[in-house]
């Protein structure tokens, strides 16, 4: 196939592609004749042709043969195998999944778990700091606040004849 121009090695192909689409009927073992009448006219020319494809056809009817004669002495499949084989297949791709991703199964089950933990934590912190400000503040004196531009409550009138009075009688 190699030093053929592009379109035999398209055919080559083509013919290729045919022969490992047949299906594999019958009893016994396909010869090369037999393969090669199940195939479409196109294919039977290049055969003729093509010196590549002719043994690759002997090699495929021989490869047939010899396997059509190893499954003669196997034994036949029960019912249940291919339940077994499924299972078998499950449990498998079962343990490859947990192999990869083992780690985050353990964190999806102890997220739920985690949030709860963090809340009551949260609800506790939050009410002990609550009770340390306000123990905080009744240790301390209250300060005023200072003047400002606003007052937010009138001031009292201060009668200024009982102040002068009272000083006036001190004085000797």
């Amino acid at each position: 196939m190699n030093g053929y121009p592009s379109d035999a090695r398209v055919n080559c192909e083509r013919f290729l592609n045919e022969l490992e689409g047949l299906p594999a009927e019958g009893a016994g073992g396909a010869t090369a004749e037999e393969l090669l009448a199940k195939m479409p006219v196109a294919a039977r020319e290049h055969v003729l042709r093509c010196t590549g494809c002719s043994e690759a056809l002997q090699d495929f009817a021989e490869t047939r043969q010899a396997l059509e004669g190893m499954k003669a002495g196997l034994p036949e499949a029960g019912p249940w195998f291919a339940a077994r084989v499924m299972g078998a297949i499950r449990a498998k791709e079962a343990e490859i999944e947990e192999k990869k991703e083992g780690v985050w199964v353990g964190v999806r089950r102890l997220a739920p778990r985690l949030v709860a933990f963090a809340a009551v934590l949260l609800a506790l912190g939050g009410s002990w700091a609550i009770e340390v400000r306000r123990a905080d503040r009744a240790r301390r004196p209250e300060l005023r606040p200072g003047e400002s531009l606003f007052e937010a409550a009138p001031k009292i009138q201060v009668n200024d004849d009982i102040v002068a009075s009272a000083y006036q009688e001190q004085l000797p």
